[in-house]
């Protein structure tokens, strides 16, 4: 970060560097300059709690699978795709409306009362 090879004055705080380019906005100096700016490398160096973000991601999709219904806006969903770099993503978002399930205590409660 600073390394005076890379950076005009490297020990001053500018975040603009990391804004604009600075040759009235080239591409390929843009995409370079964003290479120079890795706030956690790879390898041994790489970001300490990436492990725990993976595990803490899933296990916030389960329970959001499990306490919710989801629910299609709409009457149609749009399956047209395009490629965006090296992905295929979905031309067209689909947007889901979450609504809560019962909890197994409260379900249990409606059941007793219906018998």
């Amino acid at each position: 970060m600073r390394d005076p090879d890379f950076w005009e004055d490297p020990l001053e705080f500018k975040p603009e560097r990391f804004l604009t380019s600075s040759r009235s906005g080239q591409e390929e100096e843009r995409n370079e300059q964003a290479m120079k700016y890795l706030p956690f490398g790879g390898g041994r160096r790489g970001c300490p709690a990436s492990k725990l973000s993976y595990m803490a991601l899933g296990t916030t999709i389960g329970m959001m699978v499990q306490c919710f219904e989801w629910r299609i806006i709409g009457e149609k969903v749009n399956m047209d795709d395009r490629y965006k770099c090296f992905s295929k993503t979905m031309a067209h978002p689909l947007t889901l409306t979450p609504v809560t399930r019962l909890s197994n205590l409260e379900l249990k409660t409606l059941v007793n009362l219906q018998t």
